[in-house]
């Protein structure tokens, strides 16, 4: 049967085309289509005619349809895969500097803290608009996520009952590789016995338990041989070892300060343990350079090679398993993946709704999480925390209740190792104010 895939946020011109090249490799999309669907239509134009290029080019069996009607783009699918980001970049901006000026800094801020959440309030009444059609226009479809915040996205997400969804993450790859493991553990690849448990929320999580293949706990290996500040510490702490630490430093203010003075502009900054602020400049010229490319080989009579070899590869497409997932689910290949989903009891002490990082079986049932080792109850307190602030965000964006939105703030830990409750709701009023025409569903009266 031929498959079709949707790509809310087709437009994209860092995220598209690495998938396009997965798809035209992909032995399941033969025969297949492509839709792209953006609310910006001169970048979804470039896109398409990216794509179609590609395509003629590398002779491949592969239909592209575009649109900028959702409900359209999702009616037939088999896959939807969701990558936007309400407000783009000058928003995520606004989520660094505003909370700076309220003494708040964090060096990423697209996950959890007042930026996050503002990013939850902008995303998720999207994301559940995507799960609404995709009950009516492609039952039985799977929505793969990559926009964050990834754990309040698939609150979102399920918050559509009967709709197969999960979101992934480009971190994941680190504990499925075995180099990136044997590394930390002081051993040759081969010796490891694959694959790692997982376990934690989106950006806080960690493999917990690995083992050699001669039947030694290879993470006490890994505690005497891993020399990055933030490994060590969670694994003193913990026993676990943490991927993607930096992001794990975000889940705790202790590990949130600057090293150098602010001064009116928190891009940039110095922050403990080697971080620095993003600068959202670098990422605007990192997408530039993506569009110079696409526009450049969509043009009329383009003046180089078009072709999959020589597309460069993109700064996270080591991470991205979606078309490998989508892969798994079309061919019955059972394999695991690291996927972000319902707990249900797949890790013991966290709650059955708790949206949480695991293993899970890949395949023609669907994704099926698997069993992980009980956290810590150290950490698993504190990850209940930011499962009851981002369940508190998601309901407060899906409902557009301002006092509920308010009461995420109050409860998130950066913000309350920093604030008093006077700040705290400044801060608050300030950042609703500026994305208020993202937010129609706080408009007030």
């Amino acid at each position: 049967m031929a498959l079709k895939v949707t790509i809310i946020g087709g437009g994209s011109s860092m995220f598209v085309p690495g998938l396009l090249r997965r798809f035209i490799q992909a032995p399941c999309m033969e025969g297949g289509t492509v839709a792209l669907m953006d609310v910006d239509g001169g970048r979804l134009e470039v896109m398409d005619r990216l794509a179609r290029r590609l395509v003629a080019a590398e002779g491949a069996r592969l239909e592209i349809e575009s649109t900028q009607d959702q409900r359209e783009s999702l009616t037939g699918a088999d896959f939807v895969i969701v990558a936007i980001s309400v407000g783009g970049m000058s928003s995520w901006e606004q989520d660094i500097e505003i909370p700076a000026r309220h003494g708040v800094f964090m060096h990423i801020h697209d996950s959890i803290g007042p930026g996050g959440i503002m990013r939850a309030f902008r995303n998720a009444p999207v994301l559940r608009s995507i799960a609404a059609d995709v009950s009516q226009v492609a039952p039985g479809a799977w929505i793969l996520n990559y926009t964050n915040p990834a754990t309040a996205m698939t609150l979102a997400l399920k918050s559509v009952p009967d709709v197969n969804s999960a979101s992934l993450c480009s971190c994941t790859w680190m504990p499925r590789d075995a180099v990136w493991l044997a590394e930390r553990v002081g051993v040759a690849p081969e010796e490891l016995e694959l694959p790692a448990l997982v376990g934690g929320l989106n950006h806080c999580a960690g493999v917990t338990r690995l083992r050699l293949v001669d039947g030694r706990d290879a993470l006490e290996l890994a505690r005497a041989n891993v020399s990055e500040p933030i490994e060590q510490w969670v694994m003193d702490v913990y026993g676990m070892l943490p991927y993607c630490w930096a992001h794990w430093v975000e889940f705790y203010p202790q590990l949130q300060h600057l090293t150098e003075p602010y001064q009116g502009r928190a891009q940039g900054l110095a922050m403990e343990y080697g971080r620095r602020i993003y600068v959202m400049d670098e990422q605007r010229a990192r997408a530039a350079e993506w569009e110079a490319l696409a526009a450049r080989w969509s043009a009329p009579e383009p003046a180089e090679e078009i072709s999959l070899a020589a597309l460069p590869e993109g700064a996270e497409d080591a991470g991205i398993d979606v078309v490998d997932v989508i892969s798994a689910i079309a061919e019955n290949r059972n394999e695991l993946y690291i996927v972000n989903t319902r707990n249900d009891g797949a890790i013991p002490g966290m709650a059955d709704d708790a949206i949480v990082e695991v293993q899970a079986l890949v395949g023609g049932q669907g994704i099926r999480p698997i069993a992980s080792n009980e956290l810590p109850e150290a950490l698993a307190a504190h990850l209940r925390l930011h499962h009851s602030v981002q369940r508190i965000t998601t309901e407060a964006a899906l409902t557009g209740d301002r006092d509920a939105a308010f009461q995420a703030f109050v409860l998130d830990p950066l913000a309350a190792a920093r604030l008093d409750l006077d700040q705290t709701r400044e801060l608050f009023d300030e950042m609703m104010e500026a994305n208020a025409r993202f937010l129609p569903q706080f408009a007030r009266d």
